[in-house]
């Protein structure tokens, strides 16, 4: 899923609130650093108004440094906000980077990002795998490896002594000034097996160091240089059982199976607002894993009205159709509304649990109209999302 999302929490921060203290309103940016911002400016006008013997420069400094602490505070959590999956996955195992490299080129006069490469240490000191990444100018966008050592188990279980996973960046944030940006990347095609079958986001947060050298030592065209960095891997499962959700999402049935979805949803900008067409996504077993087939808004209903459908291939095909039976819920931060459906025809082969009879599509990422207006009336816009689809029968 290419979402392109490059969130810079400070920069961000410093533009909306210097737009609040232009335009003396409020502003529709919430974070957590904009609103100490505003805070501050407020403090700092009363101040001045209800103490004209103090300097308003002296005034001033001491916010300044006021700010810059809660600025160093609020930075620190930002990571541990934004970059977790949504509600469904929990952490796996984690990782920490050991002869962590950040690779440069030297290219007109600048340091030219291509790549990193890192050891991956286990918690109890041994390792666990390896690390890379490969950075593409012409796309500016990263592709990230990790070859990790099946335990004992999991060699037995899936034949491999080696498991690896390839995956695409999410979001990133620039948690510190002195070290390279931290991620969250979905996995999107896998090797192998074992300890990472169940793998899905993947995330690096706590970096330090790892940013270019300075602009000066860029002599030679065509130079190498590399940085060292260091950080820690989390590595995120799907869970094995639905999520806890509010009472209109609870589907009154046994959990059967779920499967991961990843495709695109469709909106139409209406009558001044963005309106939902349908949606269209790849099911399979996990994240770049097997297919397992197609599912979407469909043109012809059922006799039901019903125009959700889910088509499985072979060689245990089945196919279900449903629509919304409960108002949909905002649960993902960062993804569209749970929804659950209620399943009004079938066909194929049948759960040996019984009949399908609801399919919650939960554990949202991405999916979300844009926050831009659109310019003309009857403009479409195609939002990638990921889902799991937790499939409950009688």
């Amino acid at each position: 899923m290419a979402t392109g999302i490059d969130v810079h929490y400070p920069k961000q921060s410093v533009m909306c609130c210097t737009e609040w203290c232009i335009s003396k309103r409020a502003h529709k940016c919430t974070c957590f650093v904009c609103g100490c911002f505003r805070l501050l400016c407020v403090s700092f006008l009363v101040e001045v108004v209800t103490h004209r013997e103090v300097r308003p420069l002296d005034i001033m400094f001491r916010h300044i440094i006021l700010l810059c602490i809660v600025a160093v505070l609020s930075w620190s959590v930002v990571s541990a906000h934004v970059l977790v999956p949504p509600k469904g996955y929990s952490v796996g195992f984690t990782g920490t980077i050991r002869n962590g490299v950040q690779k440069y080129v030297c290219k007109h006069g600048y340091w030219i990002k291509t790549g990193s490469s890192a050891d991956v240490i286990s918690s109890d000191g041994s390792k666990l795998g390896t690390y890379r990444a490969v950075y593409d100018q012409n796309a500016r966008t990263n592709t990230y490896y990790w070859n990790i050592l099946n335990s004992a188990g999991g060699s037995h279980e899936s034949g491999h002594a080696v498991s690896v996973i390839q995956a695409s960046p999410l979001k990133s944030v620039r948690v510190s000034s002195s070290a390279i940006p931290e991620y969250l990347a979905i996995v999107k095609v896998r090797r192998g097996g074992g300890d990472t079958s169940q793998v899905t986001f993947v995330s690096l947060t706590g970096t330090r160091g790892g940013l270019p050298p300075r602009q000066a030592l860029c002599t030679g065209y065509g130079s190498t240089s590399g940085v060292p960095f260091g950080g820690k891997f989390t590595f995120y499962t799907v869970d094995r059982e639905p999520p806890q959700v509010p009472p209109s999402l609870t589907a009154n049935g046994t959990f059967v199976q779920s499967v991961f979805c990843e495709g695109k949803i469709s909106y139409r900008f209406t009558g001044g607002r963005w309106i939902r067409r349908g949606f269209s996504a790849k099911m399979s077993e996990v994240a770049g894993g097997s297919s397992l087939g197609q599912c979407g808004t469909v043109l012809k209903p059922d006799a039901y009205g019903s125009k959700v459908a889910f088509r499985f291939g072979s060689p245990n095909g089945f196919w279900l159709q449903g629509r919304q039976c409960t108002q949909p819920l905002k649960i993902s931060s960062d993804g569209c509304p749970w929804q659950l459906l209620a399943i009004t025809t079938s066909g194929g082969t049948e759960s040996p649990m019984g009949r399908y009879k609801y399919v919650l599509i939960g554990a949202t990422y991405g999916g979300e109209p844009p926050n831009l207006a659109a310019r003309t009336e009857g403009m479409t816009w195609g939002s990638c999302f990921t889902a799991q689809a937790y499939l409950f029968a009688e």
